[in-house]
């Protein structure tokens, strides 16, 4: 086998081969890609959704890092060339932009070597914005609330569907998950095996990659700066190691580049679009550098007490608030956040939901808010006599009862682990608060700061820094406390 027969088989069976030589044809006077490790990871998790039927995906990633070409124009011409029945529709926010990413399509699949590495894809008609192949597959391009007829979808592929200058309007975010779930997703030949890939920049906390890693989707997010230490897939047993303050490229984007990306994008447009981040950074009320890190959670026999905190919603509604426990743990003088459970649930649920994080973590304390569903579970419990949880009665707003905390937070009194699947969502609300769509992960947190503030001497009295019984008589509560045993009759 000579050396061009090994490089057509490269293309056909590894994407990432594909994506360089499909650079090439459309960048012929520029110099060879540099294929940095972050185009790597996504064209590996690509290659895995063609092996997976049904898979729902969603890439962020900044300006000006090929995420078009990759996705919108390679991947599909890769596909197709691999089976020519397979139908693409490919979305974005203009008309205008999908015509130029036809356009480069067109210029792949029409180029000698293409032909030459899938011989079996022929473009029978070819309309630029709807190109069928010769065995009934085909792409079609559409942008964001025009028709969609005719052509049915295998895939559905999102390429930045939102105007950065549309970001800030309700109106158009609303519309645009509208026409995806309205018009759009009814084009899927199978729902359950049709596959939708997103790949776009974050512009708002509210935009369209929240929605669907809401929803579900898997999220691969490649911030320019790292944020914290990730290890990303690049290949089958290959992982990239990236640490805290690495940059995606830095061939691409220097340091340097990206301070004065900072300074003339305002930092509010530059954590969105280039730190996948569409919240103020720093955060408003709640700043991240308070909290200290751990690196691995311990057995629950290590800590000294484990509390939980309740915040609770009414229904398993989609625009429903979502119900949360935070779970924490105290060591060394310092609480550990163990555990974040954050669903949307119907009350049935949410009961069963109590019961079974209690005896998971072997709570010592279960504190839920004194209001609503509260109430109610408070009652069943009481009757049941399955738990007694600590009923919490709010005083102010939402803010007011942060801000009488957020001393707590100062002081370094609690510690986030390293990494934890539910971590970053945390970490978003906490910055974005109180600005944020939601604020249940806060208001547990500001009810468990409260509780451990006004019970300070529960552990302190009991236990030794290094964790020895101090056996001593404890003192009668003062009666003078923001929580109730129980509800108010």
């Amino acid at each position: 086998m000579n050396e061009q027969s090994i490089l057509n088989a490269l293309r056909r069976e590894e994407f990432v081969q594909f994506v360089a030589k499909a650079y090439e044809q459309l960048h012929q006077c520029a110099p060879p890609l540099n294929i940095a490790w972050y185009i790597r990871a996504i064209c590996f998790r690509l290659q895995s959704a063609v092996h997976e039927p049904g898979d729902r995906l969603v890439i962020t990633v900044p300006p000006r890092h090929l995420k078009s070409i990759i996705v919108a124009v390679a991947y599909v011409a890769w596909v197709l060339g691999r089976d020519p029945t397979r139908k693409l529709i490919v979305a974005t926010y203009s008309e205008e932009l999908a015509r130029e990413h036809s356009g480069k399509f067109r210029r792949v699949v029409n180029s000698d070597w293409y032909k030459a590495l899938f011989p079996g894809m022929v473009i029978a008609d070819d309309r630029l914005l709807e190109m069928k192949t010769s065995q009934g597959g085909g792409r079609k391009a559409v942008s964001v609330n025009g028709t969609v007829t005719g052509l049915g979808a295998d895939e559905i592929i999102l390429d930045d569907c939102l105007k950065a200058d549309e970001a800030r309007s309700q109106t158009r975010r609303d519309e645009l998950k509208n026409w995806l779930n309205e018009t759009l997703l009814t084009r899927l030949n199978e729902i359950e095996r049709g596959t939708i890939i997103s790949i776009q920049q974050r512009l708002h906390e509210d935009d369209l990659p929240a929605y669907l890693v809401e929803k579900g989707y898997e999220h691969l997010s490649l911030p320019a700066i790292a944020i914290e230490r990730e290890r990303i897939a690049v290949a089958d047993g290959e992982i990239h190691v990236r640490e805290i303050g690495d940059l995606l490229d830095p061939k691409r984007q220097t340091r340097e580049q990206l301070d004065r990306l900072r300074i003339d994008l305002g930092p509010q447009a530059f954590e969105a679009q280039y730190q996948q981040n569409p919240v103020a950074p720093g955060g408003n009320l709640v700043r991240l550098e308070w909290f200290g890190i751990y690196e691995e959670a311990l057995d629950r026999n290590c800590y000294l007490k484990v509390v939980q905190s309740w915040d609770t919603a009414f229904t398993a509604e989609p625009s429903s608030d979502f119900s949360v426990c935070t779970t924490w743990g105290f060591l060394d003088g310092k609480w550990w956040l163990l555990d974040v459970f954050r669903k949307r649930m119907e009350y049935p649920d949410l009961k069963r939901a109590v019961l079974r994080l209690n005896r998971q973590w072997q709570a010592d304390k279960v504190v839920i808010e004194d209001a609503g569903t509260g109430k109610s579970l408070w009652q069943e419990f009481r009757a049941e006599r399955t738990l007694l949880p600590l009923m919490w009665r709010p005083e102010g707003d939402k803010e007011e009862r942060l801000i009488g905390v957020t001393g707590q937070l100062e002081s370094g009194k609690c510690l986030l682990p390293a990494e934890a699947p539910w971590l970053e969502a945390f970490r978003s609300e906490l910055r974005s608060f109180p600005y944020g769509r939601h604020d249940d992960q806060v208001d547990s947190l500001s009810q468990f700061l409260q509780f451990q503030l006004s019970r300070r001497g529960w552990v302190e009295r009991e236990y030794t820094p290094e964790g020895r019984p101090r056996h001593v008589i404890r003192p009668k509560r003062v009666a003078r406390r923001a929580y109730v045993e129980r509800p108010a009759a």
